[in-house]
């Protein structure tokens, strides 16, 4: 027994991935406090609102995800050769590059910003402007985050993700009695705090000397690009049921299906500190030439064991849970939660393969979840009577791409017989 306590207490992933759920954990109750509250507060009616534009963020979002999970991998890479000359160069240049890129996209917003109200009927068009300042700050924070995770500080990821949502939720609760916009208008503030207080773990890397970075632009956009295509991909077979349901059902059937979305997610949430220490480690040990797949072994086992038992209560108690966290109004919720969890496990599993594939430099991987996410778009569009057809195609497509990237990195582990995968 104290060998095995001893070997899994000096395991990165188990004690990056302990620090990391605490962190994520009191985020988590945050959330779910935000959710449940507004969506008390708010009504079904609003809450489907709000949760259509917060689907909306996770969409435009996607080149977030992406900037950070590939600056990630390279301040990795720095992290593991000492170059924190190169960190910094990347760093500067980075946030200047999207500043840039980000007065641009200001620009073409504010002509579709019309296209887009009307399509989620929004009864403001100017919460669409708070959708985009608070998509600009996450993504700048988004460059500071990746230099905190890449060189594996997990206690500051742990301290800034519970604190941000801790005062996200602070805010919002009385602003969420003045409607909608208001609401959007606190999670703007939230977001600004945050994005300073980044830099008080990341102030080491203005204190070193810029050096030119070995990085080429070819590298950079032959990375980029597919794991653009990949995260583009799984943020869309998160979201994007959300955003169709909001569009073809009403708003009260749009609120409960909401609801539903924000519980099974507590599945995702549960295991992401898993995928949130993951990536870092694996890069890191993929530079160095180590073994990796011990590691991404135990991180499946982690996620899939979160994902029964939080399945499996949802499956039992599900009226229970629903009114615990929103109340009587969303009681239709309860009949489709456990189907939901389904499909929430079947996704984050495939999202630690997805990450695990990424971080072993394994691209092609875009093919099998582009090819889903076009695939539950299609059916959605195509079947969308009833709320339990969008979930059993969420089902049925998440089941489709587990078993196809599985496939995948079987393929990548036996085509390739060295000692470090």
């Amino acid at each position: 027994m104290k060998s095995l306590i001893k070997k899994l207490t000096s395991n990165p992933l188990m004690t990056g991935s302990a620090i990391v759920f605490v962190g994520s954990m009191v985020s988590n109750i945050s959330a779910y406090l935000y959710h449940l509250f507004l969506g008390r507060i708010l009504g079904p009616g609003g809450y489907g609102e709000l949760s259509s534009l917060i689907s909306l963020l996770y969409i435009f979002g996607v080149p977030t995800l992406v900037l950070q999970t590939i600056l990630v991998k390279y301040f990795s890479v720095y992290k593991a050769k000492d170059e924190m000359g190169q960190a910094k160069t990347l760093y500067v240049t980075i946030t200047k590059i999207l500043l840039g890129i980000l007065l641009g996209i200001c620009i073409i917003l504010l002509f579709l910003s019309p296209l887009i109200a009307d399509f989620l009927h929004l009864s403001n068009l100017r919460s669409l402007f708070w959708v985009f300042l608070l998509f600009a700050l996450t993504m700048l924070s988004a460059v500071n985050g990746s230099v905190v995770q890449g060189f594996q500080l997990f206690m500051w990821v742990a301290v800034l993700s519970g604190m941000g949502s801790l005062f996200k939720l602070a805010v919002s609760i009385p602003s969420s009695y003045y409607g909608v916009e208001m609401t959007m208008v606190a999670a703007v503030f939230s977001a600004l705090v945050f994005y300073i207080l980044y830099f008080l773990p990341i102030r080491f890397i203005f204190f070193v000397k810029s050096k030119v970075m070995t990085l080429r632009k070819k590298d950079f956009l032959s990375y980029g690009i597919p794991t653009f295509l990949s995260l583009l991909s799984m943020t869309s077979l998160y979201s994007m049921d959300i955003v169709l349901v909001r569009h073809y059902f009403s708003g009260f059937d749009s609120g409960i299906y909401a609801s539903v979305a924000v519980l099974g997610k507590i599945i995702f949430y549960a295991s992401s500190a898993v995928a949130t220490v993951l990536f870092p480690v694996l890069v890191a040990r993929h530079t160095k030439q180590e073994k990796v797949s011990s590691i991404i072994r135990l991180a499946v086992i982690l996620v899939s064991a979160v994902s029964f038992c939080v399945t499996m209560s949802y499956m039992m108690f599900p009226d229970a849970v629903t009114h615990l966290l929103f109340g009587s109004s969303y009681s239709a919720a309860s009949g489709y939660l456990g189907m939901f969890g389904i499909f929430i496990s079947c996704y984050s599993i495939v999202n630690i393969f997805v990450m695990a594939l990424l971080a072993l430099e394994k691209t092609n991987v875009w093919i099998l979840t582009s090819i889903a996410a076009l695939a539950q778009i299609g059916l959605i569009v195509c079947f969308h009577k009833t709320i339990s057809a969008i979930i059993t195609i969420n089902i049925s497509v998440s089941v489709a791409l587990l078993i196809g990237v599985v496939w995948y990195y079987w393929y990548v582990i036996h085509k390739h017989h060295h000692s470090r995968i």
